[in-house]
């Protein structure tokens, strides 16, 4: 049977959900749960031969919504034809880095490629939970010679890696779904590119170790249970070919992972920021993407843990909550004289679609201030009702939950906690060099962090935002083979601290609920 998405023909089977349809026309949409059917962000304008509304799929969208034929897609199945639109929503992606000015050292290997073909070209991939980027190099010169982004296409299975997980144990065919989808993409990008595929000697991929993992075509379904430990560590090459890859004659080397949630990206964050070079300072880095990631070194040796924050942050379990795109409300101030007391700027200066989350914790932030959330995070009594509860206002139709400040309160908690336990190995009230990583840590007002409590104090007082740190770092890797080595030798170095039975964590994660005002 066939259907219509944005205008586009495509085949179908009756029956099928319309979440199933997309990721299998090629379509990527925001689904944090996984089509699980609890987050309601899969929304779709939908018209045609469908299934009935059910209750639950009602009680997910606002009477509005309803009345202007959204749909979710989970949810909502095709009888017959349809006609279907995403919408225009565009994420706005960190492709860049403090970082920029690179060591260029290629290996005898890629100097006899280069001899051979007229030209040697390399690719530095950051696979996020969230995004993907790639960057095209001459790896003899250095030259860039194309960036490409996009949402990672696996986010029809999921918003974080725990939903991927999930998703590859719960269908027979889940991880093979899942590397399909994430191969398929980065070949798509290369094809973007315009660029000889025979030219390209050299793939370098960082990302967390579920991601990486399903670019390698590994299987994720061991990191869903106790001692969640991965198929590989990585810090090794393979053959493109042997993985799906279009560039046939290139290696892929993944970035040397150091846990089941402590993956290669974090490894990458290290190289620029000067881990292991010998100069004797402490550094901290918080790398806060959908899978937060947290290291520290101290005296010539290296820490690091993980927190599960950042759904919350990227806005998966937020009622009005999204991610970077179009439209996001990425920064409030208190303003009372506007109707809601209230002034906020938009992602793209476009008419409001929902809060991300640089947005969240401004508004938080500012709601502490004005009173409107005391330090147990209840929202005041006086404050307007959306759906029988108390709710901060922003517009029309972009409300802050009760249930949204206790999502907040868990997220930045499980931040702080952890950064409390890493500075904990200091010995001394040092404060470290410290380094925010990533897109959501660069777009975040440090002052409002530093108001709702996800850093120590201090530590917000001492932060540099460094953007996309963990592409900074796989670039390196990829130009240079000293800094693959060096990557190497912090992988054997990190210690990998466990949060679960760290009794300092459970303590300090239960104290840092309570916001400091």
């Amino acid at each position: 049977m066939k259907g219509i998405i944005n205008d586009r023909s495509v085949d179908f089977e009756q029956g099928q959900t319309l979440l199933d349809i997309l990721a299998n026309s090629g379509f990527t949409l925001d689904a944090p749960c996984g089509g699980r059917g609890v987050c309601g962000k899969c929304k779709v304008t939908a018209s045609g031969n469908l299934s009935e509304m059910t209750e639950k799929e009602k009680a997910l969208l606002t009477e509005s919504e309803i009345n202007s034929g959204i749909r979710l897609a989970c949810f909502c199945r095709a009888e017959g034809e349809f006609a279907l639109s995403t919408g225009n929503s565009f994420y706005q992606i960190q492709t860049t880095s403090d970082c920029e000015e690179y060591e260029i050292d290629p290996s005898e290997k890629v100097k006899e490629f280069a001899k051979e073909n007229g030209k040697a070209i390399g690719i530095a991939i950051d696979i996020g939970t969230t995004t993907v980027v790639c960057v095209f190099y001459n790896l003899i010169s250095g030259e860039k010679l194309f960036t490409t982004s996009a949402i990672n296409a696996q986010k029809n299975f999921g918003g974080d890696v725990m939903s991927r997980i999930g998703f590859a144990i719960d269908n027979e065919n889940g991880d093979e779904t899942l590397q399909n989808a994430i191969i398929g993409q980065i070949n798509g990008m290369i094809e973007k590119s315009g660029i000889d595929k025979k030219l390209i000697a050299k793939i370098a991929i960082g990302g967390n170790t579920t991601m990486q993992l399903t670019a390698a075509r590994l299987s994720i379904k061991s990191l869903g249970a106790v001692p969640f430990e991965p198929l590989s560590y990585f810090g090794c090459a393979f053959r493109a070919k042997e993985l799906g890859y279009s560039p046939e004659n290139a290696e892929v080397y993944f970035m040397p992972c150091c846990g089941g949630f402590f993956g290669g990206d974090a490894v990458a964050c290290m190289l620029p920021a000067g881990y292991d070079n010998g100069d004797g300072k402490t550094k901290y880095i918080a790398d806060i993407g959908t899978n937060g990631e947290l290291s520290l070194e101290v005296n010539g040796k290296i820490y690091g843990c993980s927190t599960a924050a950042g759904p919350a942050f990227e806005g998966a379990c937020i009622r009005f909550g999204t991610g970077s795109i179009e439209g996001a409300i990425n920064g409030v101030k208190a303003n009372d004289d506007t109707p809601n007391g209230f002034e906020f700027r938009t992602i793209g200066d476009k008419e409001p679609t929902g809060i991300c989350g640089s947005g969240l914790i401004d508004l938080v932030n500012v709601c502490l201030e004005k009173e409107l959330i005391d330090e147990t995070g209840h929202i005041d009594d006086d404050c307007p009702e959306f759906e029988d509860d108390c709710a901060i206002q922003l517009t029309d139709t972009i409300y802050l939950t009760q249930k949204d400040v206790r999502e907040i309160q868990l997220a930045k908690s499980a931040i702080c906690a952890g950064t409390i336990v890493l500075d904990g190995m200091i010995g001394s009230k040092e404060t470290p060099e410290v380094f925010i990583a990533g897109g959501f840590g660069t777009a975040i007002n440090l002052e409002s962090a530093k108001g709702i409590g996800l850093l120590p104090k201090n530590y917000c007082d001492n932060a540099k935002a460094v953007g996309n740190a963990a592409l900074a770092g796989t670039t390196m890797v990829l130009l240079s083979e000293k800094w693959r080595d060096k990557a190497e030798k912090i992988q054997e170095k990190v210690e990998i601290l466990d949060l679960s039975t760290d009794p300092v964590f459970q303590d300090e994660y239960v104290e840092n609920m309570i916001f400091d005002i």
